[in-house]
């Protein structure tokens, strides 16, 4: 819906005439693209207290002729000419809706402002719906970083440990000495890779070492010396 300024208003110019009428064609298809939570007001500041000339959706309740916002105008008085896009600022409606809101301000080619293309979005919904959602995505942070891996195969649960493993050591085994192989292992039996089996195989080919080597670092970093814990690992 639109409606011309009042007639003791100085007249537009064609050129002023095109830019509103574009305006008011993008404001068209910008709320039907959006639907109903979706609002667009065309603004002609040649009247300030009764600027307000096409109107798309009914969020605030406004009807034609209304002033323009008070953060609207206040930019505008501030900065005249130069005054800047007011982009994704917060608003509400009297009835108490949360809106997200943004202004781009119309010019002529010589650059002064002649209105503004206002939007607003309403986020009432939207923000309920965030209040529900909050608990349900929140997860609690743990001691260190890790990565739950929902594995088709043991291969898979094996990868995704040794990668842990090799994250937590900051170095590929392959390029390791001595000292940090043995922290390496240290680190896989804390992530639980030689519960699963086979995994033998594949940490001494990271490691490129024997399996042989593999079990003897194991060995030395259990302080009971418990071999027969490992035993069955290697008769896998």
């Amino acid at each position: 819906m639109s409606a011309a300024p009042s007639g003791s208003l100085p007249p537009l110019s064609e050129e002023e005439r095109a830019i509103f009428a574009n305006a008011i064609r993008q404001a068209r298809m910008l709320q039907r693209t959006l639907g109903p939570l979706c609002e667009v007001a065309i603004h002609d500041f040649r009247d300030i207290e009764h600027s307000l000339i096409h109107l798309e959706g009914s969020l605030t309740g406004r009807k034609l002729g209304a002033p323009i916002t008070n953060i609207v105008v206040k930019a505008w008085r501030q900065q005249g000419d130069d005054v800047a896009d007011i982009v994704g600022y917060p608003s509400s409606t009297p009835g108490g809706k949360s809106l997200k809101s943004s202004t781009s301000f119309l010019r002529r080619a010589d650059g002064r402002v002649i209105g503004a293309f206002c939007m607003n979005i309403d986020l009432s919904d939207l923000l309920h719906f965030q209040a529900v959602l909050h608990p349900l995505l929140h997860v609690d942070p743990l001691e260190r970083d890790v990565s739950e891996t929902f594995a088709a195969c043991t291969g898979d649960t094996s990868l995704a440990i040794l990668e842990a493993a090799i994250r937590r050591a900051g170095k590929h085994p392959s390029l390791m000495n001595r000292e940090e192989k043995k922290d390496f292992i240290r680190i896989l039996d804390e992530e639980g890779a030689f519960l699963i089996k086979g995994v033998v195989q594949h940490v001494a080919k990271e490691m490129q070492v024997s399996i042989y080597t593999v079990y003897n670092y194991m060995r030395q970093i259990k302080k009971n010396n418990d071999w027969s814990y490992y035993l069955k690992y290697f008769l896998n």
